[in-house]
């Protein structure tokens, strides 16, 4: 009897062992980053981030453990279909994944409240971003041009809302940070760029113009099968297990 083999060369995990993965990354961004709020890319960024919550736990006002919010954004990629078609005339439908993508917005923050007190427009912080550490989430960095694209616009918004501040509130608003967190990392040449640093100010001191960044396992340019896309968890489970036994993980890191 022969023996079983897997369907392909994709690198599967388990969700015990990317909840292990994330706890692991998370002691690490406590320390070094400490985030007040959390933005998921959705839908990839979404377990991840809810599973960060868990490790990322702060004090609040009252000396009580408080959990990091998580807002959601929406991003969408989408192919310029002429482009498309002539690949597939001239290459066939391999050539399809290299072709260039434009980062479309499908869901956004709300726009930061504004109340009159005392007969003064005050910005409210609350649920907006300015003076907060702000940790973006997502599933996997393999381009880069979703994670660019969302911290460049995150970071203009904190910049209009700053202008929109008297020279005095802007003095008293506290640096906005930037630090982007993903279950993965390939390996691979990236078609977006990031100001990846320790940490910078810019001109007027109120904004980092730089993020943090956190990887909680870095792979080569592989396809990876999240458990939370199948079907069939069950099937995934016993392929994730079967490959680990064959010695067949796919992972194929920069080892």
């Amino acid at each position: 009897m022969a023996s079983e083999q897997l369907p392909d060369d994709h690198y599967r995990i388990s969700y015990e062992e990317i909840h292990l993965d994330i706890a692991e990354t998370a002691r690490q961004i406590r320390q070094t980053f400490a985030p007040d709020l959390m933005v998921a890319i959705g839908g990839g960024g979404f377990f991840p981030a809810r599973v960060l919550r868990t490790f990322l736990k702060r004090e609040g006002s009252n000396g009580k453990l408080v959990n990091v919010p998580i807002q959601a954004i929406g991003l969408s990629l989408y192919e310029d279909l002429g482009q498309a078609e002539k690949a597939l005339q001239s290459s066939g439908p391999s050539s399809l994944g290299k072709i260039g993508v434009e980062v479309v917005r499908t869901q956004w923050l709300d726009a930061p409240k504004r109340d009159v007190k005392d007969g003064n427009a005050e910005t409210q912080l609350h649920g907006g971003l300015l003076g907060k550490n702000i940790l973006i989430v997502d599933e996997v960095d393999d381009s880069r041009t979703t994670l660019r694209y969302a911290y460049n616009e995150l970071l203009s918004d904190v910049r209009k809302a700053l202008e929109a501040l008297t020279p005095e509130q802007r003095a008293q608003t506290p640096p906005t940070r930037f630090a982007i967190f993903v279950v993965h990392n390939k390996l691979r040449s990236k078609k977006g760029s990031l100001p990846i640093v320790c940490q910078r100010k810019d001109e007027n001191g109120t904004v980092v113009s730089g993020v943090w960044y956190f990887a909680a396992e870095t792979t080569g340019n592989i396809w990876i099968e999240y458990p939370w896309e199948q079907d069939d968890i069950l099937e995934h489970n016993r392929l994730t297990a079967l490959a680990k036994k064959l010695g067949q993980n796919g992972k194929r890191d920069s080892e």
